[in-house]
């Protein structure tokens, strides 16, 4: 009996042993589930793939880098507009340029009188109009590109037409000129186009990191 006894006891106090070390192995994976389910994670969402290299899985670095991406988005924008101003500007200005490179002359008769008119006649310019086909392959040169093609106006020969030469020589000065100042207006405003599609292709890109972070359920 007493055999049975000291074995019962020992057999109890080793399953009390036995139990006190598995509660104590067990007891850091209850704690550290514990940490997990109250550490709050960012848990991207279904098929979303974050674009943020090197940054740090918590919410405050995220929240840092979502306000840093407004500011750059903001920015952007800022620099889309002004470029897109800067095209209208252009445009306005090419408007006026043209219609100097496009300018024909008006030619005035002159007699002496019937029945003599026909020796003694003689024509002067006195005024210009635009021509409608120059002026819009000028105004679509400066948006689109392409060639512009110099304009002279001739000089008639003969005594009737003497009195328009200054004239004409002036009017074709000022529209070599308008076609210098043209050419110069499309270089800009082809730098103008590649800083505005490098600002769409910034704020695009931004719209997209700013998209996949709060899809990931950050809101700062």
């Amino acid at each position: 009996m007493k055999g049975l006894a000291v074995a019962a006891i020992a057999g109890g106090v080793g399953l009390g042993i036995v139990g006190v070390g598995y509660m104590v192995r067990s007891r850091p994976k209850a704690e550290e589930r514990r940490v997990e389910m109250g550490a709050s994670p960012v848990v991207p969402a279904a098929g979303v793939v974050p674009t943020h290299p090197g940054v740090q899985d918590n919410r405050a670095t995220y929240c840092q880098l979502l306000t840093a991406y407004r500011s750059d988005l903001k920015k952007q924008e800022d620099l889309l507009a002004n470029a897109e101003a800067q095209m209208r500007r252009i445009e306005r200005e090419a408007e006026s340029l043209c219609r100097i490179y496009a300018a024909n002359p008006v030619f005035q008769y002159h007699c002496n009188g019937f029945p003599i008119c026909h020796w003694s006649h003689w024509y002067t310019v006195s005024g210009q109009e635009t021509d409608s086909a120059a002026y819009s392959l000028c105004t679509s040169y400066v948006r689109l590109g392409g060639e512009l093609a110099p304009r002279e106006h001739e000089l008639r020969p003969g005594d009737n037409w003497d009195d328009t030469w200054d004239d004409l020589r002036r009017m074709n000065a000022n529209i070599a000129q308008a076609l210098r100042q043209i050419q110069a207006l499309r270089q800009q405003y082809v730098q103008m186009q590649k800083e505005a599609d490098e600002a769409r292709s910034q704020i695009a890109r931004l719209r997209k990191q700013i998209a996949d972070l709060e899809a990931q359920g950050v809101f700062c």
